[in-house]
């Protein structure tokens, strides 16, 4: 048995390789397929759906259909799309493989200079994506953070002939969001510290290095040209005067930080990583593995202060950096006390600790489904005991996760509802309310849902200012013509149905 495990989960060749990817993907598909069912963990996973999907459908990102990130996420879900069909079940395969590529590569990472640990680091890593919430989630962080690990494989520890690709893969994760530019930066300067001795001996060495981190731009570059040449110009250049405005909240990276109380297993993880930094810089003998690591850590802080919100999906990405660096306190452990029982005491800490900690968080996976209903499913459903065909539908506000589930793309430009129902939203992103008011008259919607908010339940005086009352107003007399009330199990989920839907 005892050769049986060293073999497979310490040994360096392919086939071992493989096996342990394969026990990344068991071992994942365990912690998240509770989860695939859900329609919409977080709302921004939907945009990004439905922009890819329209694409494949004709329908171009920024003209067509509208959100203010950058194109690169709505090309990974036009690939999703495009190769797994349009359904939820597509994003949740994809979430899948996308973080155990993340875990492969961190196993990758450690193998040589923190073998023993490197498989438990890959399963900590998986353990800790999937415990919160947004972590279920097809958002940008977790496409970008698994091209910023592979990118960080390939500048540090790759083989010299593929180091090229790093600077081609972090410039996909800038414009995947463009808050990775902190990172990036910090990799490279951190890239160039190590080989100062080098460029010391040949100053003109550095010129090199400054035309290969430039190569991270050409993502971008590409990219724009075929924006502008298709004639999605202005509006690529409308998101942008968004993105760069002061319509996000603007926090102190201290802020930030103190944040972290909020989340307190990252928290403790992130102190567990700093500590073991300072213990081994007392040492005098700093792994290049953990040094990456730290600086990793405080830009990536940076990046989540530039956000301006406190939202989950934004403490993320902090999450690979403190599982590589903190995996270090063991190797340190293990050294001082274990040295002769290392590869036994990794085997123990990943059969008796992260395996029944996986139980834990796979039922804290099943729990969270049941402690936030799934609205858009629960909608779907009724409508579909009806034998009702509502198509197109509209989402006036609410969760736009129905759209999928009746394999519609909206049929207004701006994707988010809660972007053009909140006056502040609907200000700073520039929302045409006559626009909208068009496409509803035009398209005539067999359905219209409104959540939290019913303007017929309501009197319209009875809204206040926050909310783009224009738009209310339009609904209310529209709605009132043409369409009845249906019931669904939600009472703060309002449904209504065009009179003669069969």
């Amino acid at each position: 048995m005892k050769k049986i495990l060293n073999s497979s989960l310490f040994s360096s060749l392919p086939f071992r390789n493989c096996l342990v990817f394969v026990f990344f993907l068991a071992f994942a598909f365990f912690l998240r397929y509770p989860s695939f069912g859900y329609t919409a963990i977080d709302w921004d996973e939907i945009t990004y759906s439905l922009i890819g999907e329209g694409w494949l459908q004709g329908k171009l990102p920024y003209r067509d259909l509208w959100d203010i990130k950058p194109i690169g996420i709505y090309i990974i879900y036009a690939i999703i799309h495009g190769f797994l069909g349009f359904s939820i079940f597509a994003i949740r395969v994809s979430t899948l493989i996308v973080v155990v590529c993340s875990a492969y590569v961190i196993w990758l990472i450690l193998r040589k200079s923190n073998r023993s640990f490197a498989l438990g680091a890959g399963l900590g890593f998986l353990i800790l994506f999937s415990y919160f919430l947004n972590g279920l989630s097809g958002n940008t962080e977790l496409f970008y953070l698994c091209l910023e690990v592979i990118g960080v494989w390939f500048l540090f520890y790759g083989k010299k002939k593929y180091r090229f690709l790093s600077p081609l893969v972090l410039g996909f994760a800038f414009i995947i969001k463009y808050n990775t530019a902190f990172d990036i930066l910090g990799f490279y300067l951190l890239h160039l510290y190590l080989h100062r001795k080098h460029i010391f001996k040949n100053p003109k060495s550095f010129v090199g290095y400054v035309l290969f981190y430039a190569i991270t731009m050409l993502p971008f570059f590409i990219s724009t040209i075929w924006i502008f040449g298709v004639g999605l110009g202005d509006s690529f250049l409308e998101t942008h005067k968004i993105l760069f405005s002061n319509y996000a909240k603007k926090v102190t990276f201290v802020e930030k930080i103190v944040s972290l109380q909020t989340y307190p297993v990252l928290a403790t993880i992130i102190l567990i990583q700093l500590g073991t930094f300072f213990l081994y810089l007392g040492k005098k003998k700093i792994p290049k593995v953990l040094l990456v690591s730290f600086l990793w850590t405080i830009t990536s802080f940076f990046a989540a202060t530039w956000t301006g919100y406190f939202f989950e999906h934004y403490y993320l990405p902090m999450i690979a950096p403190a599982i590589l660096g903190s995996s270090f306190l063991f190797r340190f452990l293990n050294v001082k006390y274990f040295f002769r029982y290392k590869q036994k005491v990794a085997i123990v800490f990943v059969i008796f600790i992260l395996i029944p900690l996986a139980v834990i968080v796979r039922k804290r996976v099943i729990k969270l489904s049941k402690v936030y209903p799934d609205i858009a499913k629960e909608i779907f459903v009724d409508i579909q005991n009806a034998n009702l065909d509502p198509r197109p539908v509209f989402v006036a506000k609410g969760t736009h996760g129905i759209y999928s589930l009746f394999k519609q793309i909206p049929i207004n430009r701006v994707i988010q509802p809660g972007n053009f129902t909140d006056k502040t939203n609907a200000k700073a992103m520039f929302i045409d309310n006559e626009e909208i008011k068009d496409k509803i008259s035009k398209s005539k919607p067999g359905l219209i849902l409104f959540c939290d908010l019913d303007v017929l339940q309501n009197p319209i005086t009875s809204f206040d200012s926050s909310w783009n009352q224009e738009l209310l107003v339009f609904y209310y007399q529209y709605i009132r013509k043409d369409y009845y009330y249906f019931k669904t199990y939600f009472p703060n989920c309002h449904v209504y149905l065009r009179n003669g839907t069969l």
